[in-house]
């Protein structure tokens, strides 16, 4: 019996959590039942990464959404690998997948929705209902995210299948030689709290509420360390709030972070205000590097934090709460420690990559179960040139 030819077709291959996940899977399928090719619409540093880790890698190079010459090119990609069931992550790569199979004569395709999208989005559930029978399955990385869209797509709950996003915790243990080697660097105490926040700066995490919950502290004198990682369209304000208000006396902007696990380690606490999200990877990794996380009430969020038990919640947008939590936290180290190790510990109980992609390939099988039966003949649209 021959393996299953899976696609995983995404948007993009930059650093962020669709593209983790999609990483993950085709890194860790089992070779023995799957062969694995990804195709991105555009490129990115993920592109690169699974190059290495010896997983074939189709770059369209498509310029926007309305790049339609490049878009049709998928259908003749897939029609050549000769797949058996697509995989589409995030909206723009379902828009370009579902016609693209259907004209391939790809048997089987499913979708994943990575968040539970803030903003009015309504063309999207529109897409989903009208191309419903090119999909077998949507798969929602949350329950939250479940709910989210179920409300709004009109399908049947048969159609969803909630798989978690899974991490190495492992790969985000707390190392104490990097804690002091970066908190040397930064010229901060052992024993001064430090605050960190690592995403991309973009409307939907808040960050403007985490830098109004940072000067509130220092307004009343209890000003705490921050850094910031990460990239996006409000790196600027950040970097204004540094160089032109009181932020340039406690906050340090990263940019860009190769090494997480480095900055979670020197970390003894997490913010992360998101007004909405889809799993809230950041910040599993943080909780397993064994730190508390304050974090808004939001889609996502909710789902991985018991407030009190595994970190702390705020409302959404909520700056004087925020203050109050870290402020809370930076003064109590042993309820940062008890908070932090039940964070870990709940990230490997729950959230393991292993059983991420194990649920996957289950769902796989499960919608692909005549993929081995001989395949129609795809349809020629004349658009692979």
């Amino acid at each position: 019996m021959r393996k299953m030819r899976v696609c995983e077709l995404i948007a993009e291959l930059g650093p962020a959590g669709a593209e983790r996940c999609v990483y993950e899977l085709a890194t860790r399928l089992d070779p023995e039942r799957f062969d694995v090719r990804v195709v991105a619409l555009r490129g990115g540093q993920a592109a690169d990464t699974l190059a290495e880790a010896g997983v074939e890698v189709t770059v369209l190079g498509v310029r926007g959404t309305w790049d339609v010459a490049r878009m049709c090119r998928l259908a003749g990609v897939l029609r050549e690998l000769e797949v058996d069931l697509v995989h589409t992550h995030l909206f723009q790569a379902d828009l370009a997948g579902r016609p693209a199979a259907r004209l391939a004569a790809v048997p089987h395709l499913v979708h994943t929705v990575h968040v539970a999208e803030g903003r009015f989005r309504p063309w999207q559930f529109a897409y989903a209902r009208l191309l419903s029978g090119c999909c077998d399955r949507i798969v929602c990385v949350s329950p939250s995210v479940c709910e989210y869209h179920l409300a709004r797509s009109g399908l049947p709950k048969s159609r969803y299948t909630v798989i978690r996003e899974g991490i190495d915790a492992d790969a985000f243990a707390r190392d104490n030689r990097k804690r002091m080697q970066l908190r040397r660097q930064w010229g901060i105490a052992a024993d001064q709290p430090l605050v960190a926040f690592v995403g991309r700066l973009d409307h939907q995490e808040g960050i403007e509420t985490l830098l109004s919950a940072m000067s509130h502290l220092a307004a009343r004198g209890q000003a705490t360390h921050l850094v910031i990682g990460g990239d996006g369209p409000k790196r600027q304000i950040i970097e204004n709030f540094i160089r032109h208000g009181e932020g340039g006396d406690y906050c340090r902007m990263l940019g860009f972070v190769n090494d997480v696990q480095a900055v979670l380690s020197a970390a003894d606490i997490f913010a992360m205000p998101s007004r909405w999200a889809g799993f809230g990877l950041a910040a599993a990794e943080a909780m397993a590097a064994s730190l508390p996380v304050v974090a808004a009430l939001s889609p996502g969020l909710r789902d991985i934090i018991s407030d009190g038990e595994t970190g702390v919640m705020i409302d959404p947008g909520d700056v004087f709460g925020l203050a109050a939590r870290i402020e809370q936290l930076a003064h109590d180290p042993e309820l940062r420690r008890k908070l932090g190790a039940a964070a870990r510990e709940h990230v490997r109980q729950e959230y393991s990559v292993e059983s991420m992609v194990a649920a996957h390939e289950r769902l796989y099988v499960e919608v692909a179960a005549d993929t081995l039966a001989p395949r129609p003949r795809a349809i020629d649209a004349g658009w692979d040139e």
